[in-house]
């Protein structure tokens, strides 16, 4: 019996032995991750200015579940924040995959040093690379001047001020920035692929057009999905960017649903409204869950 009971023991421990590496990171998971989510999904049913010692005194119910609906500049920035991730997942991903297969086929001396360049805009912070593209399209910046040399003056204007450009270019600094991301696991997903695959097709006489197509894209799908999916959470997470660029303006104009979440929670000269943040804030989860969802379920029946 003893014996018996030392070997359940012995296969009880085997068997948790394994989840006990696993303990810190649940637990940083859990503070850090978990409990932010259901503080913010609490607290979104009630009215709270996040001053107040107590978050719970003013219970609103679905009041700013309904105010959600209704809030025009919660829709704009909700335009805004998908016209970034397609923009961002689209063009990202083309330009990426173009430069990979570029590089990978060309053959080039110093491809370790061209893929540097590209990815070097990714270890810069965000803030230092909005920043630098603020003084490019400021009325003095570089691009104006650009345009004054070529005899283009009067396009020169306030870019980031116009609220029909400004998260157009808040997309076109987001993709060169995230770009090189992308280059680097297209280019690791390449050196993965069999050479032999690539040699049967061109001694079948297909031409690198039609082996790019034919053998490499559909070998790079599971890759092209995973970059999908990241650089649409990353999309939907932006905020240092566009508030260094715009601050979200010119009247919520440029507003994301991250920035427009941080106006109505700390903005000094905003609701403060704590609560109605969270809100914003439950509706981005369900959005990423949603289309986690979608790319699981397709994931699995490929």
């Amino acid at each position: 019996m003893r014996a018996s009971k030392k070997l359940n023991i012995n296969r009880l421990n085997d068997i948790i032995s394994p989840y006990k590496w696993l303990i810190p990171s649940a637990v940083l998971f859990a503070i850090f991750l978990l409990y932010p989510i259901i503080f913010s999904f609490v607290i979104s049913f009630f009215k709270w200015s996040g001053y107040t010692p107590s978050s719970f005194e003013n219970f609103v119910g679905l009041k700013n579940y309904i105010h959600l609906f209704t809030d025009m500049f919660v829709w704009k920035s909700f335009r805004n924040t998908i016209f970034l991730v397609i923009s961002v997942v689209v063009f990202q991903n083309i330009i990426a995959l173009f430069l990979a297969l570029v590089i990978f086929f060309g053959k080039f001396k110093f491809d370790n040093l061209i893929r540097a360049i590209f990815f070097f805009p990714v270890i810069m912070s965000a803030v230092v690379v909005g920043l630098v593209f603020c003084k490019f399209f400021q009325i003095d910046g570089a691009v104006n001047q650009f345009l004054e040399v070529i005899g283009l003056s009067k396009l020169t204007q306030a870019w980031l001020v116009n609220p029909n450009l400004n998260i157009w270019i808040i997309s076109f600094v987001g993709v060169w920035s995230w770009t090189g991301f992308n280059l680097v696991i297209f280019y690791a997903g390449l050196q993965s692929i069999d050479k032999n695959l690539l040699e049967a097709a061109f001694i079948d006489g297909a031409t690198l057009t039609r082996s790019i197509t034919a053998v490499v894209i559909p070998l790079l799908k599971p890759i092209i999905f995973l970059c999908a999916l990241l650089n649409f959470i990353g999309g939907f997470k932006v905020f240092d960017l566009v508030w260094v660029m715009t601050n979200g303006g010119p009247a919520h104009s440029s507003d994301v649903l991250t920035t427009y979440m941080y106006y109505q929670s700390f903005q000094t000269l905003g609701p403060n409204n704590m609560g109605y943040g969270a809100t914003i804030a439950m509706l981005m989860v369900v959005v990423v869950l949603i289309f986690s969802v979608i790319r699981w379920k397709f994931t699995v029946k490929q």
